[in-house]
């Protein structure tokens, strides 16, 4: 992830305290000699800077002068006080919140972010150079210091990603807990654990030997543990019973097998024919393969094409897990949820939004995330 601007904190917008300011110090500190005064929330550094040299008014070096002072007079204050920054300033909670705020902390001093704001710098009466700063005295306390959402958001990304490429799924169950994108914390909890479910019968890449090994194998036969007559090994529908969120592997893949069928499906779709075979072929290729990405991609792209939302959901589940270092499949999942839950599919869209200018994904996919409604 490219390192840039990120801070920023020393150049804080802050709400125009002047003109209540100029009054305060009119009515109540014009007289007060160079010091550090507070009234009304408000932090007053007062520096009456002489004339350095002989002559009718102060000038330049008197403003530089008196410059310097009140960074040693702000330097004190902030020496003298417990500045930190404010972590409710982070909208997220748990461990998300708690990374973001440790990292910021880590990285940045809460002292340099704190804001202030001109007020006078004028020639005053007897060759004194009056130079007036002025802050929000709140600043100057413990946890008070507000984070810019520019910044949360980039250490946000920064950690999600990181966690990623260094397949830290615990990790970022936990993260998607705090976003409340609960799908996807499901998805990559279930990848923290090491369970694997085999599935075991191989057919030598011929379909056809499937019929004969059904006839002597009785739990091939029984219909509850399949999802349909080329299930043959119940992967779709010891998938489907686990709503996609299941660990997969297998103890004896027939990848030749696997990769036939998938491309004779992946050949119907594009041409938008055949959706039955379509299905047949790819419940085929995953079980002779479960561990097959793109088929469980290509099966959760008929389901949703052919209305079966819940099942486009449990097969977009099983396509994340196995491509779980990518960013690419919470494109996919946006897609399926849009339309059955809108308020975790906003979410998800929102998070798709930050992270996108830093990750690798399609053509197609940015554009699912700009056209999103």
């Amino acid at each position: 992830m490219k390192k840039v601007f990120i801070f920023a904190l020393a150049l804080f917008s802050t709400q125009s305290i002047a003109f209540d300011a100029r009054e305060i110090y009119q009515n109540k500190l014009i007289e007060q000699p160079t010091g550090v005064y507070q009234d009304s929330g408000l932090l007053f550094f007062v520096v009456k800077q002489p004339c350095l040299t002989t002559k009718k008014y102060s000038g330049t070096k008197e403003s530089k002068q008196a410059e310097q002072v009140f960074y040693t007079q702000l330097v004190d204050q902030v020496n003298t006080r417990s500045i930190s920054f404010n972590p409710q300033s982070i909208s997220v909670s748990g461990r998300l919140k708690e990374d973001i705020f440790t990292e910021i902390s880590k990285r940045y001093d809460a002292k340099k972010a704190i804001s202030h704001q001109l007020l006078f710098d004028r020639d005053s009466k007897g060759c004194i150079r009056e130079y007036v700063q002025v802050a929000q005295a709140e600043q100057f306390e413990k946890n008070k210091i507000n984070i810019p959402q520019t910044d949360i958001d980039y250490v946000q990304n920064e950690l999600i990603i990181n966690a990623l490429n260094e397949k830290k799924y615990a990790r970022l169950g936990a993260y998607f807990n705090s976003l409340q994108i609960n799908k996807l914390a499901l998805i990559y909890n279930e990848l923290s654990h090491d369970a694997s479910y085999p599935f075991a019968i191989r057919l030598n890449n011929d379909i056809g030997a499937y019929k004969a090994y059904c006839v002597l194998n009785f739990d091939c036969k029984s219909t509850s543990k399949k999802f349909s007559d080329y299930d043959f090994n119940a992967v779709l529908a010891t998938t489907f019973a686990a709503e996609g969120v299941i660990n997969l592997h297998s103890l004896n893949p027939s990848l030749e097998m696997a990769k036939e069928f998938y491309l004779r499906a992946k050949n119907n779709f594009d041409k938008g024919q055949k959706p039955q075979q379509i299905l047949d072929d790819l419940t085929i290729s995953l079980n002779a393969n479960p561990i097959n990405a793109d088929a469980w991609e290509k099966l959760s792209a008929i389901y949703r094409a052919t209305n079966k939302n819940q099942l486009a959901l449990f097969a977009v589940n099983q396509y994340s897990m196995q491509n779980a270092t990518s960013v690419e499949p919470w494109v996919y999942l946006l897609k399926v949820i849009a339309a059955t839950d809108k308020v975790e599919a906003d979410k998800l869209h929102v998070l798709l939004i930050s992270i996108s200018d830093h990750v690798a994904l399609s053509t197609w996919a940015q554009k699912q995330i700009k056209d999103y409604r």
